[in-house]
């Protein structure tokens, strides 16, 4: 997937749906931009609903920050983090998370904050 792109029309995901938005890429961390992944846009069904973030790296990242984001409107500049959806850990034996949120929100992407070691992240988003 490619990174972060506001010129692209992102993917849509419905409840029930699931998009890869890192596929064993190691982005480089930042504050938005090339550290993005691809944005998802969620289907409105109809006041709030769960979205959620899992990822998996390809071995121990060490410290890292890996933020959750949603954004009304899709400009790399406007989006936030998710409240407490700041990821810092992973199952220290598959080196996996998952995190969730009840949100309204427009569209969704996560971030490479910071990580230590050089090792891939494939993630996706659903609902």
């Amino acid at each position: 997937m490619p990174v972060y792109n506001a010129a692209v029309i992102p993917k849509s995901v419905a409840p029930g749906d699931v998009e890869t938005v890192w596929n064993a890429e190691t982005p480089a961390p930042g504050n938005g931009g090339a550290s993005a992944s691809a944005q998802v846009a969620l289907v409105q069904a109809g006041g709030s609903s769960s979205c959620h973030f899992d990822g998996k790296f390809s071995g121990a990242p060490g410290a890292f920050e890996v933020d959750c984001q949603g954004a009304d409107v899709d400009a790399d500049g406007n989006y936030q983090t998710f409240s407490g959806l700041n990821i810092t850990s992973v199952d220290s034996v598959n080196n996996t998370f998952h995190a969730e949120v009840i949100t309204d929100v427009r569209f969704v992407r996560m971030l490479m904050r910071s990580r230590t070691n050089a090792v891939s992240i494939t993630a996706t988003i659903g609902r």
